[in-house]
């Protein structure tokens, strides 16, 4: 999948910052102009309560003294302004700064100019509401607002999504709607995430007669608020254990009155050794204590991200008292006519065994827990061309005896004689869907699928155990460090099916990666600017350190088939030049060996030809 606009090498970043510094101006995005299709999707100016008009200014223009970051972060700096969504302005200031999302998996860097949208006087957007000099949060929010498409792409989202976004998390969803199914040890597994770095949050939705984006409750609450999750405690209080969540209004405003409130008779009784372990602090930050109970009553939806070793902030990565989860991550795709079998529906049934295949052996049981179980969170993230969903996704686990074949086939273990352990549940529009499993230790198979055969996307899947897990594919793997487009994964699947069966076995897939990987090992040692690209010029030292003779004919036409305006040939198009390269080797030997031909020569009818050069 292609990179959203934007996206930039750091090399990039730093040389046009010495360009502007160097011609003494500041930096105006051309990708991501000050004006309404920055804005919205239509193009319009957005309908502001109080705004006549947008006025696009830099921080200089607003404030005396702006800062990037003034004292430290902290999460009360942040005011949310009417969305629901160390560089400096001294030295070296040009007008440009930079942010890192992950973004499927990669880690990506998005540059933006300071033009902020304003009423003309301060920002409409987010800001710091206790010190408007501090400007992080609204440059942090015009780079995803860019990264995403626009501000407007921002409003009204999965507070999921933007985590994962900002940090390399796995989210997951726990629905509250239905009080009579909530789990009963719900309580203890947001204690366990908290304790394993999760980041957390909780949401009330708006009834569907509302007519505006917020609707605030008798209790001190909103509707149509998503609240961040800071802390989880349980404190002693007149004979009985009181589970508590700490909650904080992203619009740093407005609390609950109901118990354990602020001024509650509660927290007025309650001992000082336990005010000291609630850091109870009474004022008006929008950050409050509530009763779990009240929680399950008043929530629709809590949501959990659980953070990755290579995505902690520095302040969770200093907690040594946590641990991390154990992470395996895939991409892959569901490709027409190859793997995109759908769910199992008639009258595709046999198609869904043509879904990529993913085996997980669960062998420790979790540290945390004395059910002998072991937890895995399984995670499938469409990955969204132009920022929609465009299927609906989802996935069955199977567990497995420690001998059953491999891939699953349908025909060897039909898919009623499989004992299906869990679903993902409905198929959904979502850019992820993540589910949570205790399961017995054992060997199993995930199957993730599109509901409806014949329906093409990539996907990115992450496993999440307690402990770690062996895994291993069971269809086209192309490596989370190799990003192919959609036509080359079709030429690299078909390239690799030795027995041209249309589909891949277990052993080609193996086979096939392990020669990826190798080919792409020996092509690293000729890309000298790390760009996944070789010189075409190089070609020919290349196929040599590969032991391909490959004349130079035949490399003009490589050159000019795969080369781009610059004399580079990436690494995606030269992987498939050396598996076409193979496959017409073994093609014309086989039809020498069949016509009798000689050392340079072999025969061929017209409908031969016609076949071997479609198939290559």
């Amino acid at each position: 999948m292609s990179l959203p606009r934007g996206l930039v090498r750091q090399e990039d970043y730093l040389g046009l910052k010495s360009e502007l510094l160097r011609n003494n101006k500041l930096f105006v995005d051309p990708d991501f102009s000050p004006g309404t299709s920055s804005l919205t999707f239509s193009g319009a100016q957005p309908r502001i309560s109080g705004v006549r008009s947008v006025i696009w200014k830099r921080p200089r223009d607003l404030v005396v003294n702006p800062r990037f970051v003034k004292a430290g972060l902290s999460r009360h700096d942040l005011y949310q302004g009417v969305l629901g969504n160390y560089q400096d302005f001294d030295r070296d200031y040009a007008g440009l700064f930079r942010f890192n999302f992950w973004w499927y998996g990669k880690w990506v860097e998005v540059i933006v100019d300071d033009l902020l949208p304003t009423d003309g006087m301060q920002l409409i957007y987010a800001r710091n509401r206790s010190d408007p000099d501090e400007f992080w949060p609204a440059l942090l929010e015009k780079a995803y607002a860019k990264l995403r498409g626009n501000y407007e792409a921002l409003d009204g989202g999965k507070l999921q999504d933007a985590i994962v976004d900002m940090t390399g998390s796995i989210s997951e969803y726990i629905d509250l709607k239905d009080k009579s199914k909530i789990q009963n040890n719900l309580y203890d597994l947001v204690w366990k995430s908290y304790q394993m770095n999760s980041l957390m949050g909780a949401s009330i939705h708006l009834p569907e007669n509302a007519n505006t984006p917020e609707v605030e409750m008798t209790n001190g609450l909103f509707m149509g608020h998503a609240y961040s999750i800071t802390g989880i405690a349980s404190v002693p209080y007149r004979g009985n254990n009181i589970q508590l969540l700490r909650l904080r209004n992203p619009w740093g405003r407005s609390e609950w009155k109901g118990d354990w409130s602020d001024h509650s008779d509660e927290i007025r009784n309650i001992s000082q050794e336990a005010r000291t372990k609630l850091g109870i602090v009474i004022t008006d930050d929008g950050e409050f204590w509530i009763p779990f109970i009240d929680v399950l009553r008043n929530f629709d939806e809590i949501q959990l991200c659980h953070l990755q070793p290579d995505s902690l902030t520095s302040e969770i990565a200093n907690d040594e008292r946590k641990q991390n989860w154990e992470v395996t991550v895939y991409h892959d795709a569901w490709i027409r006519g190859l793997t995109a079998g759908g769910c199992g529906n008639h009258p595709y049934q046999d198609l869904y065994w043509k879904n990529p295949q993913f085996f997980v052996t669960l062998k420790d049981v979790d540290i945390t827990d004395s059910s002998g179980l072991c937890t895995l969170i399984a995670t499938l993230t469409e990955k969204e061309m132009n920022n929609k969903s465009t299927v609906a996704i989802g996935f069955d686990v199977y567990k497995l005896r420690e001998f059953q074949r491999r891939p699953l086939d349908g025909e060897s273990a039909p898919r009623n004689a499989l004992i299906l352990r869990k679903r993902s549940g409905i198929y959904e529009y979502n850019r992820e869907v993540t589910r949570r499993f205790e399961l017995d230790p054992g060997v199993y198979a995930l199957i993730p699928s599109t509901f409806k055969a014949h329906d093409e996307a990539k996907f990115m899947l992450r496993l999440y155990t307690e402990k770690p897990a062996d895994s291993e594919l069971s269809a086209s793997e192309f490596g989370e460090s190799i990003l192919f487009s959609l036509e080359a994964a079709r030429s690299l699947v078909t390239l690799m099916d030795r027995n041209r069966s249309g589909a891949l076995n277990f052993d080609e897939v193996v086979k096939g990666w392990n020669e990826i990987k190798a080919y792409k090992k020996i092509f690293e040692q000729f890309d000298k600017d790390g760009t996944a690209s070789v010189d075409t010029y190089e070609l020919s030292k290349l196929f040599s350190a590969l032991g391909f003779t490959v004349n130079r004919q035949v490399q003009i036409a490589i050159v000019r088939r795969y080369g781009n305006r610059n004399n580079k040939i990436r690494l995606t198009d030269f992987l498939i030049v050396i598996f076409k390269l193979t496959l017409m080797f073994e093609l014309f030997k086989e039809q020498q060996l069949k016509t009798g031909g000689n050392n340079d020569a072999a025969s061929f009818t017209l409908n031969e030809y016609l076949y071997y050069t479609m198939y290559c």
